[in-house]
């Protein structure tokens, strides 16, 4: 698999807008995952994803911004995992994008894109590796 069709494959798993799941390290480096819900995909690969402002993952990403992100299919016949850094959106302008465009951000920040618990998240992809069942390999791609 090429190095495009590698990126479609993340793409296209990105874009089916499922749950994900998001990795962060904590303050002594280790892992920390967690499912999340709703993004918003700027192209070709940052993530954008909403969380409380106070949450442990904003505090992560903030001391140790390497990331990893997670899409699979709806029966994990396909998996993208993509690698990359992370780091918390200040910018009004991005956040309101990021809030406008995640489904279902207003049920959990009524207040809007100013709501002080309102936090963003951006998640910059260096690489990525696509699995399928059925015998492909993993397959990896730098962006």
């Amino acid at each position: 698999m090429q190095r495009l069709a590698v990126l479609d494959a993340a793409l296209d798993l990105i874009r089916a807008g499922r749950a994900f799941i998001f990795a962060t390290a904590d303050e002594d480096g280790f892992p920390q995952v967690r499912w999340m819900g709703g993004h918003y995909l700027e192209e070709p690969l940052t993530v954008y994803m909403a969380c409380d402002s106070e949450s442990r993952k904003m505090r992560q990403i903030a001391s140790h911004p390497e990331a990893q992100l997670m899409f699979q299919t709806e029966g994990f016949s396909r998996v993208a995992t993509l690698t990359g850094t992370a780091k918390v959106v200040t910018e009004p302008s991005v956040r309101r994008k990021v809030y406008a465009g995640i489904p279902g951000a207003s049920q959990y920040f009524p207040q809007g894109p100013d709501d002080a618990r309102f936090g963003s998240s951006s998640s910059c992809a260096a690489g990525s590796r696509c699995l399928a069942r059925g015998g492909m390999a993993p397959v990896a791609a730098d962006i």
